[in-house]
């Protein structure tokens, strides 16, 4: 538990960090390859084998993705921030590819509800143990940051409550989802649809623009998850 618990609040830091410094709609489809790195933790560690019709869908998912890391590249001035976040999704794909695929194991010795709850308790000091030593050592700490997160919560108090409930059911569902998956991994496909609605998001209220090149990569995507979705 101690060592999902470190790899998954790395997961968790790489995927926030990647999404604070490049668009949504540019780091949003790059999180497809979650799919390929559970489908190949699940063989690993689960022993699942994927269909061929799987394969073919990674095939598409990976191509969908290269099409959009590299759409930004031309006449974009945040060509480093795009591509540290693409280095932190990678990491974020590799330590979810084993904690995804241990966690199953976990839940077939107890169920959703206890795991989610036991692991969930366990993060939280961890988390702030590792926050406190990252502010101890940036140049910029200024003393002010957990009055500002105070700030924050009671700012926003009601909408983090609706993000902590919808993202407790999501665990719930994704976790019970898992138990009776013939393949792991195909659940984070099935969750991978959600990239469309949350880059149209990110057009409509964060004014982010879109190119061609990106919806191209966006239907090579779809493409790729109807094939998993299918097997």
């Amino acid at each position: 538990m101690a060592i999902l618990v470190i790899l998954s609040s790395i997961n968790l830091f790489c995927y926030f960090k990647a999404l604070s410094i490049a668009d949504v709609s540019y780091v949003s489809p790059l999180m497809s390859l979650y799919i390929i790195g559970n489908m190949f933790g699940a063989y690993l560690i689960l022993k699942q084998v994927p269909t061929f019709l799987g394969f073919i869908g990674a095939l598409f998912i990976l191509v969908g993705v290269y099409i959009i890391a590299n759409s930004k590249h031309k006449n974009n001035q945040n060509i480093q921030k795009n591509k540290t976040a693409l280095i932190l999704i990678l990491g974020s794909v590799i330590t979810s590819a084993i904690t995804a695929n241990i966690e199953v194991l976990m839940l077939r010795m107890s169920n959703p509800t206890s795991y989610n709850f036991y692991s969930s308790v366990l993060s939280i000091p961890f988390i702030i143990i590792v926050t406190i030593l990252v502010l101890k050592m940036s140049k910029n700490y200024n003393g002010k940051y957990w009055a500002n997160i105070y700030i924050g919560t009671k700012k926003y108090f009601w909408p983090l409550i609706i993000i902590g409930l919808t993202y407790t059911a999501n665990l719930l569902f994704t976790y019970q989802a898992k138990l009776i998956s013939p393949n792991a991994a195909y659940v984070a496909t099935i969750k991978s649809a959600s990239i469309l609605p949350i880059v149209i998001i990110g057009a409509i209220f964060f004014k982010e623009k879109i190119s061609g090149k990106q919806w191209l990569g966006l239907a090579i995507i779809l493409i790729g998850l109807a094939f998993l979705a299918t097997n």
